[in-house]
């Protein structure tokens, strides 16, 4: 199996940036995220010093400096958001991005339209299949109890989406930045076909690997869906809940299959870094550390 490279988000570790580098080396980390807009500051805003003397910061910390994240909110780039101010922004990260040397920004688009699902029909028995009965003319089967209605998509909101993306493409092929989509409010089905309804080279996915704990997909099934798409992987962990819930644990307590997925990870030729986020937890800084022992442990065992 590939060694990854691990990384983490820079929050995590430290408020303070150089701090964060520097922890982030003690710890073993190869590299960082790092959130283009907090409060402490604000990449799309810095001078050609500002962008060389934080390139200076990760380099004299043998820190890979892997992406910049930024999030739309909750409507993405839907038609209730305002997309126009969403992609000046967008325009700001990526032109940051590429001034400080990434190879590009993690994007989580928020609430993405769902994908379009057929309902699943019982197989007809024929009497074939029933050897010498003689079977009546059988009806369609209707879908199971269980498994969720045909969706529809509106093809208004749909090519809403896609101008707005094809505008975002337009930008990330100006700066030479790939895209990493993600999101923290839709299914996984929904996020491959939303990448692929536009067809841009700089589009791909970035992984929550939680997800695989609350989605309707396997692991296997993402896999087999997205494996081409992989750019970025974000590791988080998660305890499974009733409908589809779950909460967010250390990476190791929680329900994900982490040798199967850094198995299923490798097949599908990922070579990217693996970014531990424990920004969600009430001690990140401990679980950052911990999360990397853990999946050190599970490569080498």
């Amino acid at each position: 199996m590939l060694i990854p490279r691990f990384a983490t988000v820079a929050r995590a570790l430290s408020p303070e940036i150089r701090q964060a580098a520097v922890a982030a080396r003690m710890s073993g980390f190869d590299g960082l995220q790092l959130d283009a807009i907090t409060r402490q500051l604000d990449v799309t805003t810095l001078s050609t010093t500002g962008y060389r003397e934080l390139r200076h910061v990760f380099s004299s910390n043998a820190q890979t400096l892997f992406a910049l994240r930024c999030e739309a909110g909750p409507e993405g780039l839907g038609p209730k958001s305002d997309t126009d101010r969403i992609l000046d922004r967008a325009d700001g990260v990526l032109r940051a991005s590429a001034a400080l040397g990434c190879t590009g920004v993690c994007f989580d688009l928020g609430r993405l339209p769902p994908a379009p699902r057929a309902a699943k029909p019982k197989p007809k028995v024929t009497p074939q299949m029933a050897g010498l009965l003689i079977l009546p003319e059988s009806k369609p089967a209707e879908p199971a109890a269980d498994e969720p209605p045909a969706t529809k998509i509106d093809p208004a909101v749909l090519g809403y989406w896609q101008q707005a993306l094809a505008a975002l493409a337009d930008i990330a092929d100006r700066y030479g930045q790939l895209v990493s989509i993600g999101t923290s409010l839709s299914s996984l089905a929904s996020l491959v076909a939303i990448v692929t309804s536009v067809n841009c080279p700089w589009f791909g996915i970035d992984f929550d690997t939680s997800a695989v704990v609350r989605d309707e997909w396997s692991a296997d099934e993402f896999f087999d869906a997205a494996a081409p798409l992989l750019q970025q992987v974000r590791a988080r962990d998660a305890v499974a809940g009733e409908d589809r819930r779950s909460r967010p644990a250390v990476i190791g307590r929680g329900d994900v299959k982490w040798r199967e997925l850094l198995a299923g990870l490798d097949a599908a030729g990922y070579a990217g870094p693996i970014t531990i986020d424990p920004t969600e937890l009430a001690e990140p800084t401990v679980a950052t550390v911990a999360g990397l022992k853990q999946l050190k442990a599970v490569l080498s065992s």
